[in-house]
């Protein structure tokens, strides 16, 4: 029943639709006590466990946040919370879930109700099993958003043109623009079944219309079906299957019985975006061209796939964060009678809602969480309160040794000892005891690319022979440092974590491989351990008392609480 409408909407209006003849009062409720004014501050949190089927949650609340979560069990829940009906039964036809099982799964039902009252949430679970299950989620919780946001519009509209200025004063509605809501997203295939959730919760009406539709499936789609690369990991091909790119910004717009797409950022009410994408319409100082007032008044922001954000360039994302909710430097068509009091004030960062979704917990996004998300509605962290450790998948026997750096000293500056501490400790230590040995084909993999150049540097400085492979490299260079690696030519092979993520290569004959940080991603760890197929191989990770989020998802929680509070500096575990 979608048809492909190419017709001209650059003449309308922001909201020109009739308002729905029904009784709205719950639009009212949903924005006023979930996105309005009236909040607490929020202060130390309170940390509680909540069991759903196969995990424990850890969740942890800050103060201003009061109460249990609620289950979703019926529809009627969902209309408690202010949810638009006629969205609630789209939800319920759209996931075809059985009352009697409940509106919705068990982790939906965990967070949705936190969603609806705009609380800001950081949730570390999100799996490839979950995937689909968080997207409908969050289409359902953006398309609502934007509904009544429009039907406060549309019906205070009404009330103005029927009243005279003296009978109908200070109703501030709007914000400096007309976007409400931005999603950012790593590659163009999960934006892609985002906005497909999207046109099935929107689109409620008997005429249903979707403009550009036909260009949005050529340009987001999968095109032709390509046949997964088995020599590939499953994760792998689950996150690269379909339309990788990562460059794309696309503008949604929502009316009465159609959803618009490519519309004008600031005729949009929803802006989906990658990080590269938004940073390249923003720019920097300087630029000729720069345009971030469309992102003047952004009330829902959400990531999701965040830790893939830290292996493409999270620069990028930070800098796209920081030019939310900022003042306009030329407001386009606003009403400034009806703009809400806190945006004028320049708080709107305070009354955003950011939602975070990442498969792993780590230092950089905890600490965007934290400094970014700042609704003072309140947080909310979910965690599993175990890590499932990736021993077990090591194939063959290997002598995993654990190397600990020093701890910082009480006047040392931290950046000072996370950066030059583990360098000079790889110089002093590590780096003349693989000289004075006879080993061949080391494989030494270093996570941030920053430190890759400083070691790499080094080794220039002194001589070392040795090749690189890094997210950056040529196919032709990858080649052939993989044959010259096979033919043992080459004794070290500096390379990235990024590598690691965006390529998956195999290596023939690695020799040793060390690690001069934990990885990000404990699959990284076994990728590399299952190269080592000889007897008597070693592997070396150098961690420190920091790294305790990342080993855990290595070691398991038991081994890493031993790894990290012992006396001792050297441990050796050995996979059987």
């Amino acid at each position: 029943n979608e048809e492909d409408c190419e017709e001209d909407y650059e003449n309308e209006s922001d909201f020109d639709e009739d308002i729905d003849e029904e009784d709205d009062s719950e639009v009212t409720d949903y924005l006023s006590v979930n996105f309005g004014s009236d909040v607490c501050p929020q202060s130390s949190s309170d940390i509680c466990l909540v069991n759903v089927p196969h995990t424990l949650y850890k969740v942890q609340k800050s103060s201003n946040i009061t109460g249990n979560t609620s289950d979703i069990k019926s529809p009627k829940d969902l209309e408690n919370l202010g949810i638009d009906r006629t969205l609630i039964n789209q939800w319920v036809s759209s996931t075809k879930q059985i009352q009697s099982k409940g509106v919705m799964k068990p982790v939906s039902s965990l967070i949705f109700p936190l969603l609806a009252k705009g609380k800001d949430v950081l949730f570390t679970d999100s799996t490839f099993e979950n995937q689909t299950e968080l997207l409908k989620l969050l289409s359902f919780h953006c398309v609502n958003h934007a509904v009544q946001t429009r039907k406060r519009v549309l019906k205070n509209n009404a009330k103005l043109s029927a009243a005279t200025d003296e009978e109908v004063s200070g109703i501030r509605d709007q914000g400096f623009t007309r976007p409400k809501i931005l999603v950012i997203f790593p590659f163009r295939n999960v934006a892609h079944k985002f906005i497909q959730h999207v046109l099935k919760i929107a689109l409620t009406g008997s005429k249903k219309q979707v403009s550009n539709k036909r260009r949005f499936e050529e340009e987001y789609g999968p095109g032709e079906v390509e046949k997964p690369n088995l020599s590939k990991s499953l994760s792998y091909q689950r996150t690269f299957l379909g339309n990788n790119d990562d460059f794309f910004t696309l503008g949604v717009a929502f009316a009465k019985n159609s959803v618009k797409l490519y519309t004008d950022f600031y005729n949009s009410d929803l802006i989906v975006a990658s990080p590269l994408g938004l940073r390249s319409v923003i720019g920097a100082p300087g630029d000729k061209e720069r345009d971030f007032d469309f992102l003047s008044s952004i009330e829902l922001v959400a990531l999701f796939m965040c830790d893939v954000f830290l292996m493409q360039n999270w620069e990028h994302l930070l800098h796209c964060l920081q030019h939310l909710n900022l003042q306009p430097s030329t407001p386009k068509h606003t009403d400034f009678s009806r703009v809400k009091q806190w945006a004028l004030d320049g708080h709107g960062k305070s009354f955003r809602q950011s939602l975070v979704f990442s498969s792993l917990s780590s230092a950089q996004i905890s600490a965007l969480f934290g400094k970014e998300c700042a609704s003072q509605r309140g947080f909310v962290r979910i965690s599993p309160l175990c890590q499932r450790d990736v021993l077990s998948q090591i194939l063959y026997p290997v002598r995993q040794v654990f190397s600990r750096i020093r701890d910082k000293r009480p006047d040392e500056d931290l950046v000072e000892y996370l950066t030059t501490g583990r360098y000079q400790f790889f110089v002093d230590n590590l780096l003349p005891r693989l000289q004075r040995g006879d080993v061949t084909n080391v494989v030494i993999l270093i996570p941030s690319y920053y430190d890759f150049v400083r070691v790499r540097n080094y080794f220039k400085k002194e001589n070392l022979k040795f090749s690189q492979l890094s997210e950056y490299s040529s196919n032709k260079t990858i080649t052939n440092v993989r044959r010259d690696f096979a033919e043992g030519n080459i004794k070290y092979l500096l390379t990235t974590e990024r590598f690691f993520f965006f390529k998956r290569y195999k290596l023939s004959k690695v020799g040793q491989v060390l690690f001069y940080e934990s990885p990000v991603y404990a699959e990284c760890y076994t990728h590399y351990l299952n190269m080592l197929a000889e007897d008597g191989a070693v592997s070396t990770l150098l961690y420190n008392k920091l790294d305790g989020e990342r080993l855990e998802r290595i070691v398991g929680e038991q081994q890493c609480k031993q790894l990290i509070n012992s006396q001792q500096t050297t441990h050796v575990l050995m996979s059987e």
